[in-house]
This record gives C-alpha cells, sequence and structure tokens, in this order.
C-alpha cells in the first residue's frame, strides 16, 4: 500500500552514522514495501548503497547527479504503484515497530488520509494544536483549513496522486530552474514554493490530513546541519 521515495546527499560523517545505524530499522519496518531511492552526490555513494543493497529486499537505488530536488523527484515518483507514498530526508530515525506501523497504515487507509507531516512531530502533537484535530486510534486527523504546518513538508506521507499533482506544478512554476529562497536541488526549495497562502490550507475540506499521535519519527541532527549538508 506504501512506497517508500528518497532523493537526497549525505556528505557529513555524523549523517552517515545516522544511515548506518537506521536503515537496519527502516528494513524492519517496512519489509518488502518497495524503495525508489536516488542519491545525488559521489561522496559516500558506495557505502550509501551497499547500506541500502544490504537491507532492503525491495530496492530502486539510482545515482542521478541532476542537481534539481524536485524533477528527480518526480522521476521516482512516476514509478511508484502503491497509492500512498512515504518521503522524508535521511536524518529522521524511527521509533516504531513493524506491527505498529501496520496499525497506522490501516487507519491511514480507512479514514481516507491524503496528507501526513512527520517532520515535526515534536510540535504538532502538543496540547495546544489538539483542539483542531479528531482523535481517532493512533491518528489525529483534521481538516486542511485547521492544519498546524504552513508549508507541505518533504517528509511526510502522501496519496500518490496528491504529491505527484504538487511536483508536477512546482517544476511548472520553475521551468528554468530559477531559484527561490533555497537553491533549487535543495528539498527545502519545494517546501518553500508550497508555504501559505499556498501551502496544506489552500485545499477544500472535502478531504482529511491526519498527524501521528506519538513521536514515530525524530530528526537526529540540527537543523543547521540539515541545511550545510546539502
Amino acid at each position: 500500500m506504501i512506497s517508500i521515495v528518497q532523493n537526497f546527499i549525505c556528505t557529513k560523517e555524523k549523517r552517515l552514522k545516522v544511515i548506518q545505524h537506521n536503515t537496519p530499522k527502516i528494513s524492519e519496518v517496512f519489509k518488502d514495501n518497495p524503495f525508489y531511492i536516488n542519491y545525488n552526490s559521489t561522496i559516500n555513494s558506495d557505502e550509501v548503497y551497499s547500506l541500502y543493497k544490504n537491507n532492503i529486499k525491495n530496492l530502486n537505488f539510482y545515482n542521478n547527479l541532476e542537481k534539481n530536488w524536485g524533477s528527480i523527484t518526480l522521476a521516482l515518483v512516476n514509478e511508484v504503484k502503491t497509492p500512498y507514498i512515504i518521503t522524508h530526508c535521511e536524518d529522521l530515525e524511527y521509533h516504531i515497530t513493524s506491527n505498529e506501523w501496520s496499525q497506522m497504515m490501516e487507519e491511514i487507509i480507512k479514514k481516507d488520509i491524503s496528507y501526513l507531516p512527520i517532520g515535526r512531530l515534536w510540535k504538532y502533537t502538543r496540547d495546544e494544536y489538539k483542539s483542531n484535530y479528531i482523535e481517532g486510534d493512533n491518528l489525529f486527523l483534521y481538516k486542511p483549513s485547521k492544519s498546524p504546518g504552513s508549508s507541505f513538508s518533504v517528509d511526510g506521507i502522501y496519496k500518490t496522486n496528491l504529491f505527484k499533482e504538487l511536483l508536477e506544478n512546482y517544476l511548472k512554476y520553475y521551468p528554468n530552474n530559477e531559484s527561490n529562497r533555497f537553491p533549487i536541488h535543495l528539498p527545502h526549495h519545494f517546501e518553500h514554493h508550497y508555504t501559505e497562502p499556498n501551502g496544506p490550507r489552500k485545499l477544500e475540506d472535502n478531504i482529511t490530513y491526519a498527524i501521528p499521535k506519538t513521536q514515530i519519527l525524530t530528526h537526529n541532527c540540527e537543523d543547521t546541519e540539515t541545511y550545510l549538508n546539502k
């Protein structure tokens, strides 16, 4: 029901250690799910490929070096055959078992969730946001107009068709690879483009978003390093 899509680099030792530690965990959580991975650098490329190859059963791995995050990510998404995708940066660490993940996915499918951010769970699971949520078994549900976040995140679970549409429209808006606040090879460029008033609140309330009730993932590295590592 879900595929894993990642397009990233890892040129720092600290972040490489995160991948070394976390990839076996990911393989346990997702087991036979398909992975579509692009490693966008030559630095540490052999090490990263070996980590994925030795841990992931259903792996599609590329080393496309084009400096356009959106274009490469869309190419990966175009290969996906599942109704949902999960995408996130390489520094997110999992704190969930395979069984817990399966229970959460069952609720995502049952509730027909379109988008589920996973990058700032420490913030969006605070009590101050809960008045806008409807409590489920494993999820807090909410309508787009009640979104706690102002951007569509590159750390998230999406209906595949929604994420594909966002990428396609984003690339039409930047046909010549021109930059906004961030260079176009960074995922931050996508998030900046899809910030309010062009963010998750712009969609109509006939669809449903959600957020996990617990911190199933956490960032292992500081934000400043995230910026510098790209």
